[in-house]
């Protein structure tokens, strides 16, 4: 590449497209969806780390902690190189958005990494079959600007009054379509860490558990609020959530916690445990929210849809 001293591949520019998009990657990551082995990537970001192309933070050591990822974002250099000599169009690639980082590490990250998973696999996923197309993303820590304020990209609220009480923020949000019938599927994710201490230890408010936010998510689809916002991507008629939380046991209780909810709308959710979810994000690895529901679902219509699921078809 003149003036760089790269010669980047196709490979190569997928990671920085997908670097573009989440905001930043792990390693692993990085190789996932470029589709390239680890020590290639490793080498790699080392080399633009070294040419102001990509930053970096994280790899250092917390006590009783371990060490940290390393993670990667793409800077305005890199950005510029994506743009000019990629082919990707420029509408896809969006415009340049700055990561600002002033702690080498946040107790967030973890939960941000493991959404990343999910969304990772989900891209790998969709590129595996001809007929799906993954239309659009949304991270709740990525911010747009919104009558001349900042606000979280997936935020919204359950019903038309806009007070605090009705605010709703998923953890991510995509949109799939199915180029064959042209129709799109709107997907919520929660990412559960299974865990919420330092909430808890705060404050015993019962509006901060999951009880409380799966009962906003039924009024929210209620309200039919969320086709309003996301209006600009098709007309969506429902959504489906998509809890992924880490361990068998977490799963089951969360699943039983919520059996005294509307019982007409357990359609609209899937649970998957975060191990299954990013081996096979299209498989049949979702479960219903009802306990008593010992079936294995998908989400689209590949092979065979879920009775009565609110996707496209």
């Amino acid at each position: 590449m003149p003036g760089h001293g790269l010669a980047l591949t196709d490979a190569n520019m997928l990671g920085l497209f997908f670097s573009n998009r989440y905001r930043f990657l792990t390693i692993a990551q990085f190789a996932k969806a470029s589709e390239l082995s680890r020590d290639r990537s490793e080498a790699l970001l080392l080399k633009l780390w070294k040419r102001d192309i990509v930053g970096s933070f994280g790899n250092v050591v917390i006590a009783g902690h371990g060490k940290t990822s390393k993670v990667y974002y793409l800077k305005r250099r890199g950005w510029e190189i994506l743009r000019a000599e990629s082919g990707i169009p420029e509408e896809m690639i969006g415009s340049f958005r700055e990561v600002h980082q002033e702690a080498s590490w946040s107790p967030l990250m973890y939960h941000r990494l493991h959404l990343l998973d999910v969304m990772i696999a989900a891209e790998l996923s969709v590129r595996a079959r001809r007929h799906l197309n993954l239309a659009r993303t949304f991270l709740e820590y990525c911010r747009v600007k919104l009558d001349r304020r900042l606000m979280r990209e997936t935020a919204d609220y359950v019903s038309g009054e806009e007070a605090a009480e009705n605010r709703i923020i998923p953890d991510g949000a995509f949109i799939i379509e199915n180029i064959e019938s042209g129709r799109r599927g709107l997907f919520l994710i929660e990412m559960d860490m299974g865990t919420e201490r330092l909430v808890s230890s705060i404050t015993h408010d019962r509006r901060q558990g999951l009880h409380f936010r799966f009962g906003q998510y039924d009024k929210y689809l209620s309200s039919l609020r969320f086709a309003e916002k996301y209006a600009g991507y098709g007309k969506f008629e429902s959504f489906t959530l998509l809890f992924v939380t880490v361990s068998e046991g977490r799963l089951a209780n969360v699943r039983a916690s919520l059996a005294d909810l509307r019982e007409e709308s357990e359609e609209f959710y899937l649970f998957g445990l975060f191990g299954e979810v990013v081996e096979d994000f299209l498989g049949e690895v979702w479960r219903g929210r009802s306990p008593t529901d010992a079936g294995r679902y998908r989400l689209v219509a590949d092979t065979k849809v879920r009775p009565q699921a609110p996707v496209f078809v």
